[in-house]
């Protein structure tokens, strides 16, 4: 990722040039610094001051490819069958412009499950603004603090099968919308003053194209509950029965 040296809007003293786009159209107006990376992006505080108060946000920029942990995806392409065959054939063989279709569709994936999820009332970050390799989004936090991942947060768990039973509620909701999460974990679940929000979601799948998309839901599922133990007893692949027969029966 490049930084811009010289001073932008806001005071800003190492802007990422991913977001100087944000600055351009007003969106937002000021920069704070980096609040996470993980292995496929980096996700800064931003803030704004149009309305007269500083509103805070999260960008989330994409890493290059070369720089990101996972960076093969043909099988899945594949698997989603969301391509016609030279497309499909080009991300096989690792073609410039197979790799421009996989890099276009995987960066703008995660936005639109986005919008549909938040349209069918998941408990997922508020999409704010869209550009080139990244976006901008709901910043859970404030002046007082910001939240945690589940696995921080979980000594300050006042209510841990009400924080369970939220989570599954959004499972299945998503599978409700035909996606599959695909890399639920304690590590991208946020928690803030009681709230849940699921975030990343580039590698979701939606169950009617990836023949992988049960055994995907299956793992999201048993991570969750294997976290909660021992506060909270529960059978994961119980659960997933339930759930994956109610979807397949168009049942839910």
């Amino acid at each position: 990722m490049k930084y811009i040296e010289e001073s932008c809007p806001g005071r800003l003293n190492a802007c990422p040039e991913e977001l100087r786009q944000y600055f351009e159209d007003g969106t937002i107006d000021g920069y704070e610094r980096v609040l996470s990376e993980g292995k496929e992006a980096v996700v800064h505080l931003v803030a704004s001051s149009r309305s007269g108060r500083k509103v805070y946000y999260a960008a989330k920029v994409y890493k290059k490819r070369e720089g990101r942990g996972f960076k093969n995806r043909a099988d899945y392409f594949v698997a989603q069958n969301m391509y016609k065959r030279r497309a499909i054939l080009a991300l096989s063989k690792k073609t410039r412009f197979g790799r421009s279709v996989e890099e276009a569709v995987w960066q703008n994936r995660e936005t639109g499950y986005l919008k549909e999820l938040l349209a069918a009332g998941a408990d997922v970050p508020r999409l704010v603004r869209a550009g080139s390799d990244s976006f901008i989004m709901e910043y859970l936090g404030g002046e007082d603090g910001h939240a945690f991942k589940l696995i921080e947060a979980k000594r300050d768990m006042t209510d841990a099968a009400g924080v369970f039973r939220s989570i599954m509620r959004n499972v299945e909701l998503f599978l409700r919308c035909n996606i599959v999460h695909g890399d639920l974990s304690p590590y991208n679940v946020l928690y803030y003053r009681g709230r849940v929000v699921v975030i990343d979601f580039p590698q979701a799948s939606d169950p009617r194209r990836n023949p992988n998309a049960g055994a995907l839901l299956l793992r999201d599922i048993r991570n969750i509950c294997a976290f909660f133990l021992p506060a909270v007893k529960t059978d994961p692949d119980a659960i997933f029965e339930d759930m994956w027969s109610r979807y397949q029966l168009n049942e839910m």
